[in-house]
């Protein structure tokens, strides 16, 4: 007898509509690129094509297999069973026992029992992506399986990512309400003589109360210190003159927000305040050359052109000023002048050029999206230098 609708409603992270519109389009990038199927394991992918939570060790791979043909299967530790039985849309769900690595035997079975033995098959091998079991179990996964021949299925996994349905979306903008939230409670909280950890247990607390979950924080305040643009929270005790700059965000159903706000321990000088001034019209600049059609590298070069202007280098050296953000907090597309992805509508990046001095770190992160005509600014918090 199947379970009513009522009891495992809860358990699903979307409706059936929004996975089978996932698999539709992925079956038409498989079709183009000549794959017969797809088999991923790596959790993120597989959480959004299955919609099973993924195992957060390397003890009970998941297994997600998509037929450009037949349904989808997904392999999983019995110890999942229950759990993915209410959560996922599959109907065809495989289960192993034993915890000595991938399920090699259920995997050929899967494969054989869908007509897949002499396939081409896309799999996680290629940019930013990894297998979600060790490369010995791949590779004796391909001696059982001879005449599959697997290849680079990054390009796919990475569009469908990229491009937001209107559901993401929501869970995204939700995600910097909060964090938007969170940065307004520092802003009536944080006090002279307060140490850069108690200022984000703050953060962390409100996000929680808010509804978020995972929240995070990198920070810097004071001289010396403004350079430390990738560390979290210490015991550093923020005192008058000081900046505290920080980076942080949360996720609101698995999807994430991903900006920093600037926050001024008395007044700040006049060069404090002229340079944040710059860099958020250079800021600002950038994101209004968000459109759908537009290169990403072009922003990039936009960038650097602006900073030109200004007679300033961009010192916040991350490599790109922005990247994509979803089930991850930081994903493709990167916002250099190396990617030239193209903007669509759905998409959502963050741009974040920034300059560190002696005298503060210059770094007004904003998530943007894509939209139909333009862009939407999601993360709302004011950009404002606010004094504390």
């Amino acid at each position: 007898m199947s379970m009513p609708e009522l009891e495992v409603a809860g358990y699903k992270r979307f409706p059936k509509e929004e996975y089978e519109a996932r698999w539709k389009k992925a079956r038409k990038l498989m079709e183009k690129s000549g794959l017969d199927a797809l088999l991923v394991c790596d959790g993120p992918n597989y959480t959004y094509l299955s919609g099973g939570t993924r195992d957060f060790s390397y003890t009970r791979p998941t297994i997600f297999i998509l037929p450009r043909e037949n349904p989808p299967t997904v392999i999983i530790h019995e110890f999942f069973k229950d759990a993915q039985k209410r959560e996922v849309w599959v109907e065809d769900v495989r289960v192993y026992t034993t915890l000595l690595g991938a399920p090699i035997d259920e995997i050929k079975k899967a494969f054989e029992e869908l007509g897949l033995t002499k396939s081409k098959v896309g799999a996680e091998l290629g940019f930013e992506q990894r297998l979600g079991v060790s490369y010995n179990d791949f590779e004796a996964l391909k001696k059982e399986l001879p005449n599959v021949k697997f290849a680079d299925a990054s390009k796919i996994l990475w569009y469908l990512r990229m491009v937001k349905s209107k559901a993401e979306i929501e869970r995204m903008r939700k995600a910097c309400e909060i964090t938007s939230r969170a940065y307004d409670v520092l802003a009536e909280s944080i006090r002279e003589g307060m140490t850069e950890a108690e200022v984000a247990k703050i953060l962390y607390k409100t996000v929680l109360e808010e509804g978020g979950a995972s929240p995070w924080a990198l920070t810097n305040s004071g001289p010396y210190n403004y350079d430390v643009v990738s560390a979290g929270p210490v015991n550093k005790a923020l005192r008058k003159g000081n900046l505290f700059w920080i980076d942080s965000g949360c996720a609101y159903k698995e999807y994430n927000s991903d900006f920093s706000r600037i926050y001024a321990i008395g007044q700040p000088s006049g060069k404090q305040k002229r340079m944040h001034k710059t860099v958020c019209r250079i800021t600002r600049s950038c994101i209004e050359a968000v459109r759908p059609g537009v290169k990403v590298s072009d922003i990039a070069r936009l960038c650097d052109r602006e900073f030109q202007k200004a007679r300033l280098e961009i010192t916040f050296r991350a490599g790109r000023i922005g990247h994509g953000v979803g089930m991850m907090v930081t994903e493709p597309p990167h916002i250099a002048k190396y990617d030239d992805t193209v903007l669509e509508p759905g998409m959502v990046i963050t741009i974040e050029p920034g300059v560190v001095t002696d005298y503060g770190c210059f770094h007004v992160e904003e998530n943007v999206l894509v939209t139909e005509k333009g862009y939407e600014i999601l993360s709302t918090a004011t950009t404002e230098l606010r004094v504390v």
